[in-house]
């Protein structure tokens, strides 16, 4: 069978869904979907309609919403969820958000350039990331949830961003100092805009960031840690994350990470996580990082 046929393999669907294979796997056990049909060496395949409901489940899950709650549900009860996330009374949007939100419609990567440089002139780099990034960010995915915007407009957005902000990191790190940040994901994390808005942040302040990066394993960190001489680790998990390995998982890094290391996590997959292990500090939301 082939793509064109309506039948896809699992590296498809991981692919465009953003959903890793063995999550799919688990899920399938778990709650009984997706429902993947075989092909003749006997493996999964998956119909063009399932591919698109996991299009909009990974939407949700997006918006901090569980696999639990989502799964058991089909296209009807999807419909009324999306709708239920809608404000009863929408507020203006921000001058500036809409412009963006034109800009992304239209495929204008000029003007999205001069727009972010815009407000980037105005606000400075930690106001532009909390005022003007985070609302924007909520606001796409908020569309994004609803259907509004499509996959690849929201890639669109998030690429422009990422050579925005990476460029105006590069300028402010040459004038850096201590204490170095090591900022990382870990395998299974394929976000990184947190990541970024991090460095941006701490960067605005004259503080060493070295961003390796989505999905780093943890004998890479620590080897970073040592070649970079870091002074505090920074590990972000979205809601995409299996919330059950995340506090294993930043406990492992801590016995692998010299004590007087330090280990900061957020994210939003870390934000209703409430026992933490010794040694790593959590920020729920950019403002809290200790600036």
């Amino acid at each position: 069978m082939t793509e064109n046929e309506g039948l896809f393999p699992i590296g498809v669907v991981e692919r465009d869904t953003g959903i890793g294979r063995d999550t799919l796997r688990v899920w399938e056990r778990r709650y009984g979907f997706p429902e993947p049909e075989r092909n003749e060496k006997g493996e999964r395949i998956y119909p063009e309609k399932q591919l698109r409901h996991l299009q909009r489940i990974r939407r949700l899950l997006d918006q901090g919403m569980r696999p639990g709650k989502l799964l058991p549900l089909g296209e009807d009860g999807l419909d009324q969820l999306e709708a239920s996330l809608l404000p009863e009374h929408p507020q203006q949007l921000d001058q500036a958000v809409s412009a963006v939100l034109e800009a992304i419609q239209s495929a204008d990567a000029e003007q999205l350039e001069l727009l972010f440089r815009r407000q980037y002139e105005q606000q400075g780099m930690q106001d532009f990331v909390l005022k003007t990034v985070v609302p924007l960010l909520n606001t796409v995915g908020e569309s994004w949830a609803g259907g509004r915007l499509q996959i690849f407009q929201e890639h669109f957005l998030s690429q422009q961003l990422i050579r925005f902000l990476n460029t105006e990191i590069a300028r402010m790190q040459k004038h850096a100092s201590k204490p170095r940040v090591l900022l990382a994901t870990l395998p299974g994390e394929a976000h990184t805009l947190g990541l970024l808005m991090v460095a941006a942040m701490l960067s605005s302040h004259g503080i060493s960031t070295i961003n390796i990066g989505a999905e780093v394993p943890m004998d890479q960190i620590c080897r970073a840690v040592e070649q970079f001489h870091a002074d505090i680790v920074g590990i972000t998990f979205s809601s995409a994350y299996q919330y059950q390995n995340i506090r294993p998982h930043l406990s492992e890094l801590r016995e692998l990470i010299p004590d007087d290391i330090e280990i900061w996590t957020g994210g939003e997959g870390v934000r209703r996580l409430r026992k933490l292990p010794v040694g790593v500090t959590k920020f729920n939301t950019l403002k809290k990082l200790p600036l």
